[in-house]
């Protein structure tokens, strides 16, 4: 019998998790949208994708901050397992059970930065600039990721203008912190030692993704800010 009794009992694994998280969060915007204006716009579900992906990374980087010295004792336990393949150690994680309560843990998810850490070890050093860059990215573009998800479709709740505005340093934010610290990962030599596959799909990929669709959130912003309306996702 489980030790709980069934409950809070794990019904999914982190991984499902994810990949439901991303599919329910961009297709009910995009969904809403179709109701509202009648179209389904290339941009805008780019834009719905990116903005729930980075509400929920913004969560991941307030748990960096809160629990930092967490995260420090999870990656020395998991460097001392796994330092020689933390290929490894990135599976186990996204099969590991959670739970309804997990969800909403910030000290669950503090696995993982103690699981990238293994691929790059400042993210469990409170000196390095991705540790501040990452928080300070988690506290300051939540909020503007919800307002971006929510006045795309709903465009009498702030004006356009305003909304581009907002765009404009919350995107450019993203994709100035994404750049310098993929220099600084690279400049450090932190890629040595790693395999080309795991290079490119746990560094590589995941900024990708930081520093495309910020791109495209530039350029909507613009867009908004010169016509002060949102005929760009129509």
């Amino acid at each position: 019998p489980h030790p709980h009794d069934g409950i809070d009992e794990p019904m999914l694994t982190v991984g499902v998790f994810l990949v439901a998280y991303v599919v329910a969060s961009t297709s009910l915007p995009v969904a809403l949208h179709h109701a509202a204006h009648g179209v389904v716009s290339p941009l805008h579900v780019a834009l719905s994708f990116f903005c729930a992906l980075n509400t929920l990374i913004a969560v991941w980087e307030i748990a960096l901050g809160v629990y930092i010295r967490r995260i420090q004792a999870e990656y020395k336990d998991l460097n001392e397992k796994h330092s020689k393949d933390p290929m490894k150690a990135v599976m186990l994680f996204f099969y590991h059970p959670l739970s309804i309560g997990d969800m909403f843990s910030l000290k669950f998810w503090t696995k993982v930065w103690s699981t990238y850490a293994l691929y790059d070890p400042s993210y469990q050093n409170n000196e390095s600039f991705g540790f501040f860059i990452d928080v300070g990215n988690g506290w300051t573009t939540l909020v503007p990721s919800l307002l971006w998800l929510y006045a795309m479709t709903d465009h009498g709740f702030i004006s356009a203008r305003a909304l581009g505005c907002v765009g404009i340093a919350k995107f450019w934010q993203e994709l100035y912190g994404t750049v310098i610290y993929a220099l600084s990962f690279f400049f450090n030599n932190r890629h040595k030692g790693r395999g080309v596959v795991e290079v490119i799909l746990f560094v590589g990929l995941t900024n990708g993704l930081w520093f495309v669709f910020p791109l495209l959130g530039i350029y909507a912003s613009v867009m908004m800010i010169q016509t002060d309306s949102y005929a760009v996702y129509l």
